[in-house]
């Protein structure tokens, strides 16, 4: 019986010491002591899935933009359980941020509580510019970019007065825009004028703002171009120009930024806009926040996305010259140039006689009206023997020649090629540079 009881205690100690061996085994794998060295190679565990909070405005066009880039990025990585506080979120960060078990937050938010931020001391990204926490690294458009393309967009249809209105002057976005617009318009030699409603003087404060930006656009030289801070802006200018009887794009040309579609073609006047990379945004600013959850380290300067370019509606369509038949002709031509139009049908579009038409527009614009007609043609045909793999003689009747024969006839006298040979070589410059690229 005694012999018993000792072989079971012995099996028992064995045991426990086999226990104990293996807890130091996965302790000294998990966590090796200084000087010694796995005897065994590290097996990577899979990472798990990430817990983000987006604090984001979701009611802002530009903020949900800014999400769809978010949402690319994690499409195209590992996934993560997204915790989304929308409308309203800066007002209540504590009460939920206190028990909220995360890895980051991206911030997009003008008014946000920082002490809650600060206490959780979690990897923070900004894409608002609004958070003064140290160490936040900011994902932010490139303000001064955005106001710089902007103006060489305008300066490129041949304005030489160039007007940046806001309606305040405090936020960064309104003074880098500004700053950027108003440096491109001078270095260009053209007149810059500033217009920012809470800087009126005490005696206007009085009146509504529409009629006194309807008063404010009409006192400034024709024609003239407005880059308005973003699109809402762009539309309250071009309602002041309604009030005003000022025509857009013929005597006022109309800007606006973040290209918000569903904003820019409301109107009778589809709004040009600069492109302000929100969605590059959003992808930049999920990526820096993986590497920052990796414990990458923080970059030194913030991030700031250059604007795509410019979307160009009805409301910066034109070329600017300073007669307003002139203006009106070359807003018809644009528009209808690919039509069977005449000289006769352009005349017909302002108050004049074909032969005053003809001088005027010889006089301000440097062609003829045919002219402008033919090398407006000539545009669309490239852009279609560039862009597309339609045939010739199709190509001809969709730009307004009406046969291939007058189409190749005209090409090789403005362009100095054949349509064909203009695509071939489109095709094998395209060629050396994809190939120059890799």
């Amino acid at each position: 019986m005694a012999k018993t009881i000792q072989r079971k205690r012995r099996a028992v100690e064995t045991k426990s010491r086999e226990r104990a061996g293996e807890a130091r085994e996965d302790r000294d794998r998990r966590e090796p002591r200084e000087g010694l060295v796995p005897t065994r190679p590290m097996i990577a565990v899979p990472r798990g899935i990430r817990h983000v909070a987006l604090i984001v405005d979701t009611a802002v066009a530009p903020r949900r933009a800014m999400l769809r880039g978010v949402a690319q990025y994690i499409q195209e990585h590992e996934p993560w359980a997204v915790y989304l506080k929308p409308v309203g979120v800066e007002k209540a960060l504590r009460e939920w941020l206190v028990h909220w078990q995360g890895d980051g937050i991206i911030a997009a938010v003008h008014e946000p509580e920082e002490a809650p931020l600060k206490e959780r001391g979690l990897p923070i990204v900004d894409v608002a510019g609004a958070l003064h926490l140290p160490g936040v690294p900011l994902v932010h458009a490139n303000d001064a970019s955005i106001g710089r393309v902007g103006a060489e967009h305008l300066l490129e249809r041949g304005f030489t007065d160039l007007l940046f209105y806001s309606h305040a002057y405090d936020t960064h976005a309104t003074r880098r825009r500004l700053e950027g617009f108003q440096s491109a318009v001078e270095r260009a030699g053209a007149r810059f004028h500033r217009l920012i409603w809470d800087d009126r003087p005490r005696s206007e404060r009085g009146q509504p703002r529409l009629p006194w930006l309807a008063s404010k656009l009409s006192a400034l030289p024709l024609p003239l171009a407005v880059m308005a801070l973003n699109d809402h802006v762009a539309i309250e200018v071009l309602e002041a120009c309604e009030t005003a009887q000022l025509r857009v794009p013929e005597r006022v040309a109309v800007l606006g930024v973040d290209n918000d579609q569903l904003v820019t073609n409301l109107t009778s006047v589809p709004v040009s806009s600069v492109d302000s990379s929100r969605e590059r945004i959003g992808y930049e600013a999920a990526a820096l926040l993986d590497r920052l959850i990796d414990g990458q380290p923080k970059p030194r300067e913030p991030i700031l996305i250059p604007p795509a370019g410019v979307v160009t509606r009805t409301s910066t369509d034109i070329l600017a010259v300073p007669d307003a038949d002139v203006a009106i002709a070359i807003r018809y031509i644009w528009a209808h140039a690919c039509e069977p139009i005449s000289v006769n049908d352009v005349a017909a579009e302002t108050s004049l006689s074909r032969r005053r038409m003809q001088d005027l527009f010889l006089r301000h614009v440097g062609h003829t009206i045919s002219d402008e007609i033919r090398r407006r043609r000539v545009d669309h045909a490239k852009r279609l023997l560039a862009e597309t793999q339609t045939k010739v003689g199709l190509i001809a009747n969709q730009s307004g020649f009406g046969s291939a024969e007058r189409m190749s006839k005209v090409f090789k006298q403005v362009v100095g090629l054949t349509p064909h040979a203009y695509r071939e070589r489109y095709r094998h410059d395209e060629a050396g540079q994809a190939a120059g690229a890799h």
